[in-house]
């Protein structure tokens, strides 16, 4: 009996020493991964300064000007005579330099700002009315001089003389949170147009061309759509290659609570269309890894999570399981080796985070949690969507945490160029 009893002893000694092991070992594995960062910000107050959207570069090639909207308010959804100023921020004094001004803005992307290379130098582009028509402006920098492009930028190729463009008028009426503003009272909602969708965009010449209609997407969909709801594209991202690119096509729901989201790929000539991500799964945000490889946060194999898949072959593969739990903006490094994220607030604190994920080792390391006061939710929200620099060393994010919209900066080369080790 003695040594039964001494037998279970050992067991419960040792089963008591592997636990406390084991959780030794993850609090030294997240400390290992808790490396000083310095988030600081690139612009300052009183007034407001965002640049909106992820995965888009908003440095110029010397690194030091970031794109960036000046405005007097965030508090209140934007109205059709509400101008931001446009123009870039100093990185080296942080003062913003005003440039221009538009009236085609919101919040959560900003006027889709780019920088371009149509054969006139480095300039930057940003979405306006021109005789209330939507259209975006090219700026050179250094001449100031401007031309007009005869369409609202969405997404630029990684060539830089071309794009995508999309209504962001119609997005108004379909989802205002990444609409513009606008008066026109002769505005007419088609629910399935075939004169509207993604348009081409010669950044050279200034011409659009409709290359895929909202009606082609919605005919081509085996789903069973409500016909009486407005449908509309969102979301163009281009592959490296520049050649194929994928955007989101939504839907209202027939009960007017939220819409329908499916996800499509087709060439940048508007062949070879197909569909990814049927209606009736959650797909949300996204990047390309390669020319073929998508990154996706949607619940298409069960629940939310980060998922990777090649184009045309719906091969779903989780990325992060039990480290990337939670809906994010997400975006790759250059060198494909991490993913750069985010979080919406949380919690009751409503701490809204940014992190990098370092794949290889399905490891988590965050820059920082920022509060973001209950004012702040919806239209007037504040997504951090976090974006590297060209050389993939500085990320920049939008945060209101200090009670003021800023652009904030920090250096992530300590973690890129030296990673932690696991344990």
């Amino acid at each position: 009996m003695n040594n039964i009893k001494n037998r279970q002893f050992n067991y419960n000694l040792i089963g008591a020493m592997l636990g406390i092991s084991f959780l030794l070992i993850l609090l030294l594995s997240f400390c290992a991964k808790q490396i000083p960062t310095s988030v600081k910000p690139l612009s300052k107050g009183p007034k407001h300064h965002f640049f909106g959207y992820y995965g888009i570069n908003p440095w110029d090639k010397s690194g030091r000007y970031h794109l960036c909207l000046e405005t007097d308010f965030d508090d209140r959804r934007m109205e059709s005579n509400d101008v931001a100023k446009v123009g870039v921020i100093d990185k080296q004094t942080s003062e913003f330099i005003p440039i221009s001004e538009t009236s085609a803005f919101n919040f959560q992307q900003g006027s889709m700002m780019h920088w371009i290379d149509a054969g006139f130098g480095e300039e930057f582009t940003y979405n306006d009315y021109y005789n209330n028509m939507l259209i975006s402006y090219a700026v050179n920098f250094r001449t100031k001089e401007k031309r007009r492009i005869n369409g609202a930028i969405a997404a630029v190729s990684p060539n830089l003389k071309e794009g995508i463009g999309l209504n962001f008028e119609r997005m108004s009426f379909c989802r205002a949170t990444v609409g513009y503003a606008h008066n026109r009272e002769d505005y007419k909602l088609v629910n399935i147009p075939n004169d509207d969708g993604l348009y081409s965009l010669n950044f050279e010449t200034g011409k659009s061309e409709l290359i895929v209609s909202i009606k082609e997407v919605i005919d081509k969909s085996d789903y069973d759509l409500p016909q009486n709801k407005p449908a509309w594209f969102n979301h163009v991202l281009y592959n490296p290659s520049g050649e194929r690119l994928f955007f989101f096509c939504r839907i209202q729901k027939q009960d007017g609570e939220g819409y329908l989201t499916s996800l499509w790929t087709v060439n940048k000539d508007g062949s070879n269309l197909q569909n990814q991500v049927p209606f009736g799964n959650m797909v949300s945000h996204f990047d390309w890894k390669d020319d073929t490889t998508i990154l996706i946060t949607t619940d298409i194999l069960g629940r939310r999570d980060y998922v990777e898949f090649t184009d045309g072959k719906k091969n779903f593969k989780v990325i992060g399981r039990g480290v990337l739990t939670v809906d994010g903006h997400c975006s790759y490094s250059t060198d494909k080796k991490w993913i750069l994220s985010d979080t919406y607030p949380w919690g009751d604190k409503r701490l809204a985070e940014v992190f990098l994920y370092n794949i290889e080792r399905n490891e988590k390391i965050s820059l920082g949690k920022f509060h973001h006061d209950e004012i702040y939710k919806g239209i007037i929200r504040c997504d951090l969507h976090p974006r590297f620099s060209n050389d993939g060393k500085t990320v920049t994010f939008d945060s209101v945490h200090e009670g003021v919209r800023k652009i904030y900066m920090v250096d992530v080369s300590p973690i890129i160029d030296n990673p932690p080790k696991k344990l």
